[in-house]
């Protein structure tokens, strides 16, 4: 059985995008649902504080994973420069969901595996071809 190959740039970025902010909102709701259930104290004003440090990792991810899906990939060295961006991205992902796999977190650190999945897969966009010369990039 072969997995099948991300068609296009844009797929793969909403598709790591579209990941990440779910990730997101499932961590939050973790988070809130623990606090709603007595987990952490009842005078727990830093609560944000994870999420808003998780929200910063992920734009980090974000940051990595869209210049790695959207570096050129006609070249050896583009290709050779995005898989690299995007193996970090997906290792980043990973410490992650590391980051939050505890008691009464478990849900939270799984969340983060579809974008480790996400990032993993876009590792084998196919080449695009080079542009003809003389042809604008821009409208490409």
């Amino acid at each position: 059985m072969q997995l099948p190959k991300p068609t296009s740039q844009r797929q793969a970025a909403g598709l790591i995008i579209g990941t990440v902010v779910l990730a997101n909102l499932l961590t939050t709701w973790v988070l809130m649902a623990n606090l709603d259930a007595m987990v952490y104290p009842s005078d727990a004003d830093a609560i944000m504080v994870p999420v808003v440090s998780n929200f910063l990792n992920s734009l980090c991810i974000l940051l990595w994973a869209s210049m790695g899906v959207l570096l050129p990939r006609h070249r050896l060295g583009w290709r050779i420069a995005s898989r690299i961006v995007l193996g970090v991205a997906a290792l980043y992902t990973l410490a992650l969901a590391v980051y939050w796999w505890y008691p009464f977190h478990y849900a939270a650190g799984a969340s983060f595996l579809p974008a480790v999945a996400a990032c993993a897969w876009a590792l084998w966009l196919p080449a695009s071809k080079q542009p003809a010369p003389g042809t604008n990039m821009a409208s490409s």
